[in-house]
């Protein structure tokens, strides 16, 4: 029972511990998402992105800069380039289709290709 006692006590403390460093970690984790973001598309007129403040105002066009604390987007248009801290980072999106856009386009033409199949087959047995 003592044993059980030592033990319990000593899990409490090491949860009460490693609890306080968790938030914390979850606290700094959208700015470094959206810097990993950010440099996962890279710089050039190739890497256009749409950027959703927290003030909810957009920002479009490609990334042009990065750096520790911000990045630039500059719009294509105008050539006006915008600083944007990443603090300052909602959500960002690139151009193009999401992967779940792409996964759906993909399986709608895989069923497609299977009935059209499957309505060959079926007409040539004679069931037309």
């Amino acid at each position: 029972m003592k044993h059980f006692t030592v033990l319990l006590v000593a899990v409490l403390v090491f949860n009460s511990v490693a609890v306080p460093q968790a938030t914390q970690t979850q606290r700094a984790s959208p700015d470094a998402k959206v810097k990993t973001e950010v440099q996962k598309r890279g710089t050039g007129e190739k890497s256009r992105i749409k950027v959703r403040l927290r003030n909810k105002a957009e920002v479009k066009g490609y990334i042009s800069k990065i750096e520790d604390a911000s990045f630039d987007v500059t719009d294509k248009k105008t050539g006006r380039a915008t600083t944007i801290p990443y603090a300052d980072v909602e959500k960002v999106q690139g151009s193009g289709l999401s992967k779940g856009a792409k996964i759906g386009i993909i399986a709608g033409a895989a069923v497609v290709i299977v009935a059209v199949v499957i309505a060959v087959g079926v007409c040539r047995a004679g069931y037309c």
